[in-house]
């Protein structure tokens, strides 16, 4: 864990949970966003999500985040 605090301090990152989820809300379908920007918390160790959304390049651009700052979700086989 100390290595995941120490890379991502201070940084934007992306969280990537590999598909897009539709759930039904108020009897509408709504497409949930796969990617999750995280930003640094003023003054503190921690992060807090900012935006979700479906287009991981324009997540990108917006908040400056190059590819080795997006972390994918893995599924564990068995």
């Amino acid at each position: 864990m100390e290595d995941w605090a120490m890379r991502n301090k201070g940084k934007c990152f992306i969280t990537d949970l590999g598909s897009e989820q539709t759930k039904e809300i108020g009897g509408r379908s709504v497409t949930m966003g796969r990617y999750a920007v995280w930003s640094p918390i003023a003054g503190a160790d921690n992060h807090r999500i900012v935006e979700v959304g479906t287009d991981c390049a324009k997540l990108q651009q917006k908040y400056n985040i190059d590819n080795a700052m997006i972390y994918h979700l893995q599924q564990k086989e068995g």
